[in-house]
């Protein structure tokens, strides 16, 4: 099995919905000091319009899943019900992908070891293993309808929670996944500030002077998602260290709408326009508040104008 086989899966996550709460099983398994965490669903997301689209897209353009399933029995687009992704915040790599689904690890781990990977046992569980960029990353299953995927020692860490090793979030964190999962399809939280990303090093030099500007660098919270359906609204939230902060924030987001509007390209005027309108931006005490509300054909409009340009989806 290619760790890397599994990041085309990305593209599809990102528009699975639906999640009325997050499990509390996944929830249990996140490291203690989580800073970020984002959750996805896709049980009725294949059910959605926009599912059944992008759906669609992958049977007709990618065979990468195909091939998957004929290997290891397991198809992303069919098994699986609910994603819980989590980090401590920091440079590296480190952090926890937790899925709820249908996976025969019996198959799994035997197409892992005909692939040449290692698999390896910790407290009775085994392990797939294997070294991508000098970091271990691994694979488990517990109860049969859990994975586990990550670096090695955050794995091992969430088998020990799943033991009944003790450990809980951040109350303000855990109160925020609670409040986004009952409320949106797929969401993100961060109580990381934006600061502290200004302190890496960032490859892009125009993102690394946006994140210098001292607006960015008073964001200390954010946290925003999707719900589906035939209007998409898209909503977020960032807190700032103050109301003036926040004030200029809310500025800046829509000086930033403004721009993406006049620079649109001729042929997704109307469309990007319709999009600007429809922003909704202001500033409540130190909190600013951003809702979009698109119709679902016009993301297909959008998907299929990207797919006419370069294409392929």
């Amino acid at each position: 099995m290619n760790f890397r086989a599994v990041r085309p899966a990305v593209a599809f996550l990102l528009f699975a919905g639906l999640l009325p709460a997050a499990d509390p099983r996944l929830i249990s398994l996140l490291m203690p000091d989580a800073k970020e965490v984002a959750g996805i669903n896709m049980d009725q997301a294949r059910n959605s319009p926009l599912g059944q689209f992008m759906l669609s897209h992958m049977q007709n353009g990618d065979d990468g899943f195909a091939k998957l399933a004929a290997t290891t029995g397991f198809d992303p687009r069919r098994d699986l019900r609910e994603v819980l992704m989590g980090t401590v915040g920091q440079p590296g790599q480190q952090g926890l992908v937790l899925a709820r689904g249908t996976f025969d690890a019996a198959r799994i781990f035997a197409a892992a070891r005909l692939g040449g990977h290692t698999v390896e046992t910790y407290k009775g569980v085994d392990i797939l293993t294997g070294k991508d960029d000098s970091l271990t990353h691994a694979i488990t299953f517990l109860d049969g309808s859990i994975a586990v995927a990550g670096d090695l020692n955050s794995v091992q860490g969430a088998i020990d929670r799943h033991s009944g090793a003790s450990g809980a979030l951040d109350p303000a964190l855990a109160a925020k996944i609670d409040q986004l999962s009952n409320s949106l399809d797929a969401w993100s939280v961060s109580m990381v500030p934006l600061a502290a990303l200004a302190n890496q090093k960032v490859p892009d030099t125009k993102l690394n002077g946006m994140l210098n500007t001292d607006v960015v660098k008073s964001i200390l919270q954010t946290s925003g998602g999707i719900k589906l359906g035939a209007i998409i609204q898209l909503s977020g939230e960032a807190v700032a260290r103050s109301e003036k902060d926040a004030t200029a924030l809310a500025d800046v987001v829509r000086f930033l709408a403004t721009m993406v509007q006049s620079n649109a390209p001729a042929a997704s005027a109307a469309a990007i326009t319709a999009l600007v309108q429809s922003l909704d931006v202001k500033a409540d005490g130190n909190t600013v508040k951003v809702a979009l509300a698109i119709p679902e054909q016009q993301i297909e409009g959008l998907v299929n104008m990207a797919q006419q340009h370069h294409g392929k989806l």
